[in-house]
C-alpha cells in the first residue's frame, strides 16, 4: 500500500489479486448470493482504495482498513439501491447460493448451514462473516464496525449461539 500511496498504482494489482476473493466471498454472503452485486462491490472497494489512498495511515492492518471500506461500501449500496437482498434476513440461502466446492459428504450440512446463516439478523450474519469466514481479529472488527473489542466478542458469541440453535432446529425438522 505504501507504493500505491507513493503513486505506483501498478502495485494495486497485487493487492487486488490478494484480496479480491475474500472481498467477493464477504459480499456474496452479505448480499445472500447476489454474484453481480458482489463483483460490483469489490470493484467499488478498490476504487475507494485509490480515491482514499492518502487516508491510509498504516495504523492497524491493511486488511482491517480494506474491510472498513468494504463494510461502508456495502452499507452505501444498501441505502442507495434500497437493495432488498443486502442485509435482508427474509432471504433464505439455497444450496445453489453456495460458492463452496461441492462435497457429497458435506452437501446437506453445507445447505443447512447456509440456510441457518441466512436466518440470522443482518448484523449477526455480518459479524460471523468477518470473524469466522474472513478470519479478521476482533480488534480489527471493532475498528470496522466502530465499536469496542469486548462488544465484538459478545456479539460473536451470541451470533454463534443463535446460529447453532437455528442449525439444530433445521437439522431436527
Amino acid at each position: 500500500m505504501t507504493a500505491v500511496i507513493a503513486g505506483d498504482l501498478d502495485k494495486l494489482g497485487f493487492l487486488y489479486d490478494k484480496y479480491k476473493l475474500s472481498l467477493y466471498a464477504y459480499f456474496y454472503r452479505l448480499t445472500c448470493g447476489d454474484g453481480h452485486s458482489s463483483e460490483d462491490l469489490v470493484h467499488t472497494v478498490f476504487y475507494r482504495v485509490i480515491k482514499y489512498k492518502d487516508k491510509y495511515k498504516g495504523s492497524g492492518t491493511f486488511s482491517g482498513w480494506l474491510f472498513t471500506i468494504a463494510h461502508n461500501a456495502g452499507m452505501d449500496f444498501a441505502r442507495k439501491e434500497k437493495n432488498i437482498r443486502l442485509m435482508n434476513s427474509n432471504y433464505r440461502y439455497t444450496h445453489e447460493d453456495s460458492i463452496l466446492p461441492e462435497d457429497p459428504e458435506n452437501d446437506e450440512k453445507s445447505a443447512l448451514l447456509f440456510k441457518a446463516l441466512s436466518m440470522l439478523k443482518p448484523d449477526e450474519r455480518e459479524i460471523l462473516i468477518l470473524s469466522k469466514q474472513d478470519c479478521i481479529r476482533y480488534k480489527e472488527i471493532a475498528r470496522i464496525l466502530n465499536c469496542r473489542e469486548n462488544s465484538v466478542k459478545i456479539r460473536v458469541f451470541r451470533a454463534l449461539k443463535k446460529l447453532k440453535e437455528i442449525y439444530d432446529e433445521l437439522e431436527n425438522s
